[in-house]
C-alpha cells in the first residue's frame, strides 16, 4: 500500500530542491547567527571586539566619511523605509498581486516590530564612546535601521527574483542594507552586534515569508497532507442497522 512513499518524496524532495536550499541558507544560518548573537549579549554584554571595533571606526573618522554616515543614516531612518515600504506595498497592490503586496507589507511591518519588541525585550543601553554626530536615544539591540534596510533589501530582493534585472536588486540592495549599518557603527550609536543581528532578523523573517508564501510550499505541504492521509488507517463506522439493534 505505501510501497511508492519513499519514491514520491524522494521526488518531491528532487524537485522542491531550491524550497530546501532557501529554508538552509535563508532562514535556518540566519536565525543560528541571530539567536547566538542574542545569547552573547543575554549574558556577557556583547561581543569581545565589540568597543574596539567602534573605536577603530572612529579613530579613522574624516570629514567626509562624516557626511557620508549622516546620509546614509538618514535614508535608513525608520520614517523613510516605512513611507517607502508602504508605497511599494500599495504599488504592489495595484500593480501586482495580493500575496505579492502581502508578502512585502509583512516582510518590513513584521521586521520592525520585531525590531521594537526585542529591543524592549534586552533593554541594551547605547554605546557612550564619544559624542555622536546623531545621537539615538531608544535601546540598542538590534539595530532598527540595519533591519529596516535589510527587509527592505531582501524583500525586494524576492519579489523580482524572476525579472530579468533581479541581479540589480541582489547587488544594489544588500549593499545599501551594509552600507546604513556601517554608518550606524560610524556614529557610535550601534554596537557591531546590534548591526549583524538587524541584518540577520531581517534575513531570516524575510527568507522566512518567502517560503510560506511560495507555491513550491504549498505543494509540498499538500504532498505531506496526501502521504500523512494515505498513512492514517480508515475506521469504518458500522451500518446503521447494527447500531441501533437492542443488545
Amino acid at each position: 500500500m505505501f510501497a511508492d512513499f519513499w519514491p514520491r518524496l524522494r521526488h518531491a524532495l528532487r524537485v522542491h530542491k531550491m524550497l530546501l536550499l532557501a529554508l538552509l541558507a535563508g532562514l535556518v544560518l540566519p536565525w543560528v547567527v541571530f539567536v547566538n548573537v542574542a545569547e552573547d549579549i543575554w549574558e556577557h554584554g556583547g561581543f569581545v571586539g565589540d568597543k574596539q571595533i567602534l573605536e577603530f571606526l572612529h579613530a579613522h573618522a574624516t570629514p567626509g566619511l562624516d557626511k557620508l554616515a549622516l546620509a546614509l543614516t538618514a535614508a535608513g531612518d525608520p520614517l523613510p523605509m516605512g513611507i517607502l515600504a508602504v508605497l511599494i506595498t500599495l504599488a504592489l497592490a495595484v500593480w501586482g498581486t495580493r500575496r505579492q503586496a502581502w508578502f512585502f507589507g509583512l516582510s518590513v511591518g513584521g521586521a520592525m516590530t520585531l525590531n521594537v519588541l526585542v529591543k524592549a525585550l534586552f533593554a541594551r543601553p547605547r554605546p557612550a564612546l564619544w559624542l555622536s554626530l546623531k545621537p539615538a536615544f531608544y535601546y540598542s539591540f538590534p539595530s532598527g535601521h540595519a533591519m529596516g534596510a535589510a527587509a527592505v533589501a531582501t524583500a525586494l530582493g524576492f519579489l523580482l527574483w524572476q525579472h530579468r534585472g533581479h541581479w540589480l536588486a541582489w547587488v544594489l540592495g544588500p549593499l545599501f542594507a551594509l552600507a546604513v549599518g556601517w554608518s550606524r557603527m560610524y556614529l557610535g550609536v550601534h554596537y557591531p552586534s546590534d548591526v549583524l543581528a538587524g541584518w540577520t532578523g531581517s534575513v531570516g523573517w524575510v527568507a522566512g515569508l518567502h517560503v510560506l508564501f511560495s507555491p513550491e510550499f504549498h505543494e509540498l505541504r499538500r504532498f505531506w497532507r496526501e502521504a500523512l492521509h494515505r498513512r492514517l488507517p480508515t475506521v469504518v463506522s458500522p451500518p446503521l442497522e447494527a447500531q441501533s439493534a437492542p443488545a
